[in-house]
Formats: C-alpha cells, sequence, structure tokens
C-alpha cells in the first residue's frame, strides 16, 4: 500500500497523495509497534510486575500517536508552504486511482480490525484501526484534491495534503487522551460499576458494599471489591462468597477480568 501510494504520488505529481503515502509509512511503523505491545501485554504477571503488563498496550498507543502527530505536523507545514511559494502542480489523473484503491483496502482493513479488537477488547489493535479510517478519509480528501486540480483548483491537492494533516492530528489528540487517562488509571465506566454495586447489594450473603475500584490493564479489566459480611461466617463461606462475586462480574462484564474481593465483618472493619 506504501509502495503503491508512494510511486503513484510521485508519477502522478500528487502533493495530497504523496502525503497520504507518507501516513500509511507511518502506519506501517505503528502496526510493528503495536505487535510488540501485544506480545509484552501478553506476558504473565511476575515477582517485578505483579499486576502484569497490561499498560504495556496504553504505552504502544501513546508511542504510536506522538509520532503520527508529529508526522501530520509536517505534512500541514509541508502542504501550507506549497502553496504560499505557488509550487502547485497539476497532477496526472493516474493519481486518482492510487486514492481510490487506497480507500477500499483501508476500509477492510478498519472493519477486519476494530472487529477483531473490540472482540478481544486490545485498545493497541482498536487504535490501529481507527488509523485505517483515518487513512479512508485522507485518501478520500486526495481524491477530492485530484479531481479539483484536474477542473483548474491547483491549490486543492496540497489542500488536501493539508486536511490529510488535520485529520491525522485529530485523531491522534483523542486517541491520545484515552490511552494517556488509561495510564493514569482512568476509573471504569460507572455504569458498570453501579450494575455491579446494584447486584451485590442484593445477595443474601453480603451485608453491604463498601467500596468498588475498576481499572482498564489492556485487554484485561481489573477491579477491587470490599464487602462487609455478616462477621460470624467461616473461612469456607468467605471463599464461597468470592466465587459468587467473580461470576457475578462474569456475567455483568463480558471482557477478560481479574477480581480481589476483601471482606470486612459488618459490625466492625478486620
Amino acid at each position: 500500500m506504501v509502495c503503491i501510494k508512494g510511486y503513484m504520488g510521485v508519477a502522478g505529481r500528487s502533493k495530497g497523495l504523496i502525503a497520504d503515502a507518507i501516513h500509511s509509512s507511518a502506519d506501517l511503523l505503528a502496526t510493528i509497534v503495536m505487535i510488540i505491545g501485544l506480545k509484552i501485554s501478553d506476558k504473565k504477571s511476575d515477582q517485578k510486575h505483579p499486576y502484569g503488563y497490561g499498560k504495556a498496550e496504553y504505552i504502544v498507543s501513546t508511542i504510536i500517536y506522538i509520532f503520527l502527530f508529529c508526522i501530520g505536523i509536517y505534512i500541514i507545514y509541508n502542504g501550507i508552504m506549497t502553496i504560499v511559494e505557488n509550487r502547485v502542480v497539476n497532477p496526472c489523473l493516474s493519481a486518482a486511482w492510487g486514492a481510490i484503491f487506497s480507500i477500499a483496502i483501508n476500509e477492510l482493513m478498519f472493519r477486519h480490525t476494530i472487529c477483531a479488537g473490540t472482540q478481544i477488547n486490545s485498545p493497541s489493535m482498536q487504535a490501529k484501526a481507527w488509523e485505517s479510517r483515518s487513512d479512508v478519509y485522507s485518501s478520500l480528501a486526495v481524491l477530492i484534491g485530484i479531481l479539483g486540480a484536474k477542473m483548474g483548483f491547483h491549490f486543492m491537492d496540497p489542500l488536501a495534503a493539508i486536511i490529510v494533516g488535520v485529520i491525522i492530528i485529530k485523531i491522534c489528540i483523542e486517541m491520545l487522551k484515552d490511552a494517556i487517562l488509561n495510564l493514569m488509571d482512568k476509573s471504569f465506566d460507572e455504569d458498570y460499576i453501579e450494575a455491579i454495586a446494584n447486584v451485590l447489594e442484593k445477595t443474601p450473603s453480603i451485608s453491604d458494599v463498601k467500596d468498588i475500584i475498576a481499572r482498564e490493564l489492556g485487554q484485561v479489566l481489573e477491579f477491587e471489591i470490599d464487602l462487609y459480611v455478616p462477621p460470624d461466617i467461616t473461612v469456607t463461606t468467605g471463599e464461597r462468597i468470592k466465587k459468587e462475586v467473580n461470576q457475578i462480574i462474569k456475567e455483568i462484564v463480558d471482557r477478560k477480568s481479574t477480581v480481589k474481593v476483601r471482606l470486612f465483618a459488618a459490625q466492625e472493619e478486620l
């Protein structure tokens, strides 16, 4: 894809398609980094990392989007300078076929990757999917720019390159925000927390819910749940309550989860 768009952009004298090729080459690098991140995050917890390596995906996503943000800035700068210095050229119509091909392939890649990323709850894979969708939008802008230039509006091709840069930056800001918030242990969806609390409060063996904390560690959700229980229960009953809590979490949140339950006496905290 990178080679095709790069070749057709140069051969067709299209600034927009060349910018799109640069975007795609950055995506290729991002894919390599994403695979490395998935490998790291899949490692089991150890003595040095008792909470596992789940945050590696957010670190990888942050690296990807900072890099793409810089690419977007460069593309915008180059497009503006092309217009200001009147270096615009009339692109060949053949460049439009490169943009059309890019739109079709990237839309297919988006649908496949977002489906897989959602299924395994992988932040970096979902991030990669939205990069493919950004490629669709940027290639569409390039196509419009090329066609506009062929109609005599020669500034539209470098303008398309600028639009590509803006699209890249917009998506980068949105996804960077999400990755950074999760690195800072942003709380999981409050609606799910409330639903879990409501079910636990109605469970006969549980006196009350003291606290529920949940955070995302890559593909895995981690819950820390403190419960009040009758003070005279046995250890066996306490273990059974913990298993019940795990089952409730599994039914409400259809994701891979780790659940840590602490039990406190209803009359006094132990």
